[in-house]
């Protein structure tokens, strides 16, 4: 269940290559994720587009000589191990470049910087409700021996508790 940010400058992609990356991205990460596509978890697969002045957006301090993008996208702790991170990574920045249908300035220089940030279980909310990654899978019906493994790496990370009053 990604929630994925795509920022990039304004006018770097067309009409019909933003309505195409809404309809990609999503799936593209879910399929990463491991996730089934159903409804319910296309549901809260969210992708926002951010379209940014040019002059707002800099590299190394210069004004833009190609279009860049910076996608940062959130996913459940638990849900991605390394190789599906590489893939995702992969399949996002293909589809970005893809929409911006350029070889950029020619030069080689990146232009899609996309980070994955797994969030820890329990800090993750929908609509007021804080979900965690092991009932959470269990919910949508991940494989039994996953869901085992995802509840014992995430016991040897636990989230740092301190409350803010210490007892006496």
């Amino acid at each position: 269940m990604p929630l994925m940010d795509v920022i990039y400058p304004e006018g770097a992609l067309t009409a019909e290559a933003r309505e195409e990356l809404l309809q990609t991205l999503w799936h593209t990460c879910l399929q990463w994720e491991g996730v089934p596509e159903t409804p319910a978890t296309a549901s809260i697969a969210w992708v926002y587009l951010d379209e940014r002045p040019r002059a707002a957006i800099s590299v190394g301090g210069e004004s833009l000589a190609q279009s860049v993008y910076r996608v940062h996208v959130r996913v459940m702790s638990g849900f991605m191990e390394q190789t599906r991170v590489d893939g995702m990574v992969r399949d996002v920045t293909d589809a970005i470049v893809k929409a911006d249908g350029t070889d950029g300035d020619g030069s080689g220089r990146p232009r899609v910087y996309c980070i994955v940030e797994e969030v820890p279980s329990g800090t993750w909310g929908v609509d007021g409700t804080v979900w965690h990654s092991v009932p959470t899978a269990q919910l949508i019906g991940a494989d039994p021996a996953r869901v085992a493994a995802m509840r014992a790496a995430i016991a040897t990370r636990p989230r740092i508790e301190v409350p803010l009053e210490q007892p006496v």
